[in-house]
């Protein structure tokens, strides 16, 4: 609420509701215009339209049973997007896998793809580390000429975890080979490590 203090100077008055209620008017004009503004600006806009479909189709890059497929215990998932590898490591000697894993391209045309590391268990840090040496991943094209190495090391009690390798273009109608070799340390207990790796495709 506001005061007005209304003056008089010699034979003239001023009305003080009519000082109040000139103002008053005023201030409640401009409240008013303001609030008009402010409504119309908020409902000024328009809109554009996005409309996506999206069809469930198999995907065109995915993974096969290679020659030396681990059988026992090893499992290929639902659409063959996804899979589990029973691997060995035997102390102070290499194992090779020669052929345990394929990718494949169904398609008509080429795709990319890299190797990305996700998580590995027992983490550095844990005793357990040090029983194992390295598992090497190695992509390898239809010629038998590697395309890239994604190799966890050790030292000590702590992983040297692989850095996301180059794009490779996997041609169309064509499948790769996924090597592998493990070795763990001499002297290594009966423990398991647990590796999680992502073949990011690009479409």
């Amino acid at each position: 609420m506001h005061y007005f203090i209304v003056c008089t100077q010699g034979g003239d008055k001023l009305n003080l509701r009519t000082a109040m209620s000139t103002k008053s008017v005023k201030f409640i004009i401009l409240v008013a215009m303001a609030a008009l503004i402010a409504t119309a600006s908020a409902a000024v806009y328009y809109s554009i339209i996005m409309q996506p479909s999206v069809t469930v189709t198999s995907a065109t890059i995915s993974f096969v049973q290679g020659n030396d497929w681990p059988a026992t215990g090893s499992e290929m998932g639902t659409n063959s997007t996804w899979v589990s590898l029973a691997l060995k490591a035997y102390p102070n000697a290499t194992l090779f896998y020669d052929q345990p894993l394929n990718i494949s391209n169904t398609d008509s045309s080429s795709h990319t793809f890299k190797l990305r590391h996700v998580s590995i268990l027992p983490a550095s840090g844990n005793s357990a580390v040090g029983n194992f040496t390295f598992f090497n991943f190695v992509v390898e094209n239809t010629a038998g000429v590697a395309q890239a190495s994604f190799n966890y090391t050790t030292t000590g009690n702590d992983w040297n975890t692989p850095t996301t390798t180059s794009s490779m273009t996997l041609p169309a109608n064509t499948q790769w080979i996924i090597y592998v070799e493990t070795k763990a340390a001499a002297g290594a207990n009966a423990v398991t490590a647990y590796l999680q790796i992502s073949v990011d495709v690009t479409q």
